[in-house]
């Protein structure tokens, strides 16, 4: 199974690096196939817009999304995890 990690991003990008990275390594060791928008190709974005266009289009190839314990802090998040639900992919979380 494919999964997508989300959670909150912006404003505290080092932490949340960190963050994203033990929730990739938990997941691995659980048998999933991890998808971490820190290590998406976001092709030099400079706007929040941007960075959710190639995010979105990850999610939209996985199978299911894993939502870290602060994603409802987050704008991005809260719409990675409408869109999961609205095209029935498995919701996990933290």
């Amino acid at each position: 199974m494919k999964v997508y990690i989300s959670g909150k991003i912006t404003g505290d990008e080092l932490r949340a690096r960190t963050r994203f990275d033990e929730a990739t390594q938990k997941m691995k060791t659980a048998g999933f196939e991890v998808v971490n928008p820190f290590h998406l190709n976001h092709c030099h974005a400079k706007k929040w817009e941007d960075y959710m266009r190639t995010d979105i289009k990850a999610l939209m190839d996985c199978d299911a999304i894993f939502m870290l314990k602060d994603w409802k802090r987050s704008r991005g998040a809260r719409i990675e995890r409408f869109l999961a639900i609205s095209f029935d992919l498995v919701i996990l979380e933290e």
